[in-house]
């Protein structure tokens, strides 16, 4: 599964991870300490999640490279969708994810848990880089199928 925290309210988005039955939350944001992130910043997010029973850890290397989201943010400025930025960032994030073993880490991450869940903080996937993670997941792993909440 996936999900983003922006546009939601904490009691919003504990209910659609409790109603979903997540066991791990997996925070794949590079940052997980920025002013934007609310109730979802790392050591209290983790708090929150243990009072629901779900797991949660951060693991950054799942986010996209600091250098690919400068580059991207530089051609993308001040325009909310711009779908040649959008299509060069797509697939240098795919070259990143091939260039390491995403899938492995993520096995190890999951350890045998079936209901695990991507966390970032963009509000819709479409545009996410956790939508392309996930699907890349699903491609390499057998058995795994992507929803987002």
């Amino acid at each position: 599964m996936t999900i983003g925290f922006k546009g939601k309210s904490a009691e919003e988005f504990f209910a659609a991870l409790r109603n979903a039955g997540v066991e791990k939350l997996v925070d794949v944001r590079r940052s997980n300490t920025s002013q934007l992130s609310g109730f979802t910043k790392g050591r209290d997010l983790a708090f929150f999640l243990r009072c629901f029973q779900i797991e949660y850890e951060h693991v950054p290397e799942f986010g996209p490279s600091e250098g690919l989201l400068r580059e991207y943010r530089a051609r993308v400025g001040r325009k909310k969708k711009d779908d040649a930025a959008w299509a060069a960032y797509v697939e240098r994030y795919g070259a990143e994810l091939a260039a390491w073993p995403a899938a492995d880490v993520f096995r190890k991450v999951a350890d045998g848990l079936s209901r695990v869940c991507l966390l970032c903080s963009e509000e819709r996937p479409e545009r996410c880089h956790r939508r392309l993670l996930a699907e890349y997941l699903a491609r390499t792993i057998e058995g795994v199928e992507v929803e987002h909440l």
